[in-house]
């Protein structure tokens, strides 16, 4: 069961949302919050959201799963019979050396103004008495807990349920939040220091009372940093899985580390940095990953690469990988080894140019393909089992076959198809690990627009179609491809070689095409094309690749059945 996950029966769903990640994702086209990816979890479909915690703030959030829970809890939450206690850091000192208690109230209006909101004070009395017919009243208890040198930890208990309500009376009586800037605090590494650290309530089936408390990430002493605060919340979701060893660690912007990004692969880590490093700087980067892998990670290696603007421009020694730090004795370490994702597993290598073999973020759409499902309400291909003969897929742009391979363990023949005959082999040792004989499916080298037109002459049918085409190529054969330019004709085009009722599943990192125009162009384009979109879904990024306003979603991923 995954690690944030405090307690689950057939009504209720109580898990610790690490910091960082929004409650459920603000718009269809960004990344998952935790709402969302527990949706997608086998048994969680019907899942309701009863209240929200912001993004930065981590601690415990309670989901419905019936009718019975959703009505009683929002009853609960209504008429303030759910107690949520907060622990909160400020490093505003003085504030409290002029107050005569350890226990306070605060009680105001908090108005929205636009984008923002404002405070307007409301008398004493009337507010305890009858603050419920006072518009936009709010009001917190809060107690100290703790003085520290630095910084003080207190206790904060909201009787109502405003936006950001802890946040701004916290800054408005003169001790804002340790990292939030937002309303004054000071700015900090380790993010928001603002934990839902207990919550009290009654089941509703069983009526009896329910308490659940996490302790906060931060005390007067210590605060999480921004690299171990990445971690933990990757290992809330996905340390856990036995059947899968490699994700994104950091990413960029979004964890707090612009143009820097850290992979878990297996018992490595690589760090792909935006700018190169120099010996100079390896020993502090080494330094800084160490503090920020959790026990769980058991790395013996760090890696570290530059991120290339021209890869292909490059010699192989240098956009390869280089080993800056190892455990072993002997200080070195063989550059190919294997990973495991969603219990398949892949052959990579830092000795073979850039890319080392394997796409991280499309690791839900090659489960969609192992499991044969795109979502809750979207199977792909039906039942094999009961098929004449298995269904076709081709993977264009096939680079290692990762999707081929787990279109072969669910089942389908695959056919692969590249323009290298070194990933095309690489493909086939990927699915020898598997214990999938090679010769059973189809490989077929050359220039992907090229083979299209042949395999329409020859009366080729699919019963799935993937196109992951990279942003930029070039080719004699068949000039120069633009993704935001050529993507939906080469959608189009493909879209003739599926069968009826088959699927395509089109996708791209091109980050200059917002994810609007691409799902709208291209239902567009294969709805004119002479091909109907029976149903689709939309795709993004995993949960380990957060967006942010600094690090947005890239990859765009569209999933559709035609008529």
């Amino acid at each position: 069961m995954e690690n944030c996950v405090l307690f689950e029966d057939e009504h209720l769903l109580i898990v610790n949302k690490p910091p960082g990640i929004n409650t459920h994702r603000p718009d269809p086209y960004t990344t998952d919050g935790i709402y969302d990816w527990f949706r997608k979890t086998p048994g969680r479909a019907a899942l309701s959201t009863l209240h929200r915690l912001d993004k930065e703030t981590s601690g415990i959030l309670v989901f419905g799963k019936t009718a019975l829970a959703n009505q009683s809890l929002t009853n609960q939450f209504a008429k303030r019979k759910v107690k949520k206690t907060y622990l909160l850091l400020t490093d505003r000192l003085d504030t409290f050396s002029r107050m005569e208690h350890d226990s306070f109230i605060v009680r105001c209006q908090i108005i929205r103004d636009g984008g923002s909101y404002r405070v307007r004070e409301v008398k004493s009395a009337s507010s305890a008495s009858g603050a419920h017919r006072i518009p936009d009243f709010a009001e917190t208890h809060f107690k100290i807990v703790e003085k520290g040198r630095h910084c003080i930890l207190l206790e904060a208990h909201p009787l109502t349920g405003r936006t950001h309500q802890i946040r701004i009376h916290a800054a408005w009586k003169g001790f804002p939040i340790l990292g939030d800037e937002l309303y004054g605090g000071t700015s900090f590494g380790g993010g928001l220091c603002l934990h839902a650290y207990q919550l009290e309530l009654t089941h509703p089936a069983t009526k009896k009372p329910l308490c659940f408390k996490v302790p906060a990430p931060f005390s007067t002493e210590s605060a999480l940093g921004i690299a171990k605060r990445a971690v933990q919340t990757r290992n809330a979701f996905l340390a856990s899985d036995a059947q899968t060893n490699a994700y994104r660690v950091f990413h960029g912007s979004s964890d707090g580390f612009p143009g820097v990004y850290m992979d878990k692969l297996a018992d490595r880590l690589l760090v792909s940095t935006a700018e190169p490093v120099s010996k100079s700087q390896q020993l502090s980067h080494i330094q800084h990953l160490a503090k920020a892998v959790s026990s769980e990670s058991r790395a013996t290696s760090i890696w570290q690469k530059t991120l290339l603007k021209q890869p292909g421009k490059n010699p192989l020694q240098e956009s390869s990988a280089q080993l800056i730090y190892s455990s072993q004795k002997t200080q070195e370490q063989a550059a190919d080894f294997e990973i495991q994702e969603n219990g398949i597993k892949y052959k990579l290598s830092f000795s073979e140019g850039y890319s080392f073999g394997i796409f991280l973020d499309q690791r839900e759409n090659r489960a969609r393909i192992l499991n044969r499902s795109v979502s809750a309400d979207f199977p792909l291909c039906g039942a094999i089992s009961s098929m004449d003969e298995p269904p076709e897929l081709l993977n264009a742009f096939a680079y290692t076959c990762a999707f081929s391979v787990c279109g072969a363990q669910a089942g389908f023949h695959t056919t692969s198809l590249d323009l290298s005959r070194k990933y095309l082999e690489w493909g086939k040792e990927n699915m020898r690990l598997n214990g999938i004989d090679p010769s059973e499916h189809d490989f077929i080298y050359g220039d992907v627009f090229t083979w299209r037109k042949r395999l329409k002459n020859k009366g080729r049918l699919f019963d799935l179609v993937i196109l992951d085409p990279p942003t930029f190529s070039r080719s004699k054969e068949s000039g120069t491809f633009k993704a935001d330019r050529d993507l939906p004709r080469l959608s189009r085009e493909w879209a003739e070689l599926v069968k009826p009722n088959g699927f395509m599943l089109i996708s791209t990192n091109c980050a200059t095409l917002p994810p609007r125009i691409f799902e709208k162009t291209l239902l567009q384009t294969l709805n004119q094309g002479g091909r109907r979109v029976l149903r689709s879904y939309f795709a993004t990024q995993p949960i380990d690749f957060p967006a942010s306003s600094e690090e947005k979603a890239y990859l765009k991923t569209l999933w559709v059945q035609l008529s």
